[in-house]
């Protein structure tokens, strides 16, 4: 006996009863990224963070290998219908420690006999990653958030800044890995009081990128 793997419902397993197994496995990473529109140039990237990972899977329910497509095809709508989530194991271990849940279950019958059974039954599975919020040491999780009680870099700006793309994000720090906060938008003029690893501060805790493609910088005057 040879247990594959499983992924809710279904276990692949090939036994001298029964085989079920799958095929066409393909995993995509797809981080995310924002385009930022420059007039006549081309636009600029930034990048955001991670994505959820999808996973495309076919599998073959066929009945001279010991199963039943129809028993096996209902438990697999039931689950992706009630929005059911588990891990995909691969040889004993999860392919990710996040769970995935059915997206789509796109089923062909490709045999019937003269009864109506159906004898075969291929199924293109698209499941989609499933990331849960993590909460370390069991504490629960608190919306609140402390208050930014720094005052501004300068009493006045040292400049003003005019945002010339489509948006651009303003964050919590000077870095891109940093909480997106809001957008500045095509147009929008922001106070500067400062500058930091090519970040403007924008005073509060705000910060913007310092990069000339995205915005237009004039010093204050003295």
């Amino acid at each position: 006996m040879a247990k594959i793997g499983s992924f809710g419902p279904i276990v692949f397993e090939i036994t001298t009863d029964k085989i079920l197994s799958y095929d066409g496995f393909t995993r995509t990473t797809e981080p995310r990224y924002v385009e930022h529109k420059v007039q006549r140039l081309k636009p600029r990237l930034e990048f955001e963070g991670e994505g959820i990972d999808p996973i495309k899977i076919k599998v073959l329910l066929k009945a001279e290998l010991g199963v039943n497509p129809e028993a096996e095809m209902k438990k697999i709508r039931e689950y992706a219908q009630r929005g059911k989530r588990d891990l995909f194991i691969r040889g004993g271990n999860p392919v990710t420690t996040n769970s995935f849940v059915i997206k789509r279950a796109e089923e062909t019958h490709k045999r019937v006999d003269n009864y109506g059974n159906v004898l075969e039954i291929e199924v293109q599975l698209d499941l989609l990653e499933y990331v849960e919020d993590k909460v370390s040491n069991n504490k629960p999780m608190t919306s609140s958030v402390k208050k930014n009680t720094a005052k501004s870099d300068a009493k006045k700006p040292t400049g003003k800044m005019k945002i010339k793309v489509k948006s651009v994000h303003i964050r919590s720090g000077p870095g891109a890995k940093n909480k997106v906060l809001g957008y500045a938008m095509n147009g929008d003029e922001l106070d500067v009081y400062g500058i930091e690893n090519g970040w403007y501060k924008l005073g509060g805790g705000k910060y913007i990128s310092a990069n000339s493609a995205y915005s237009s910088f004039k010093g204050a005057s003295k």
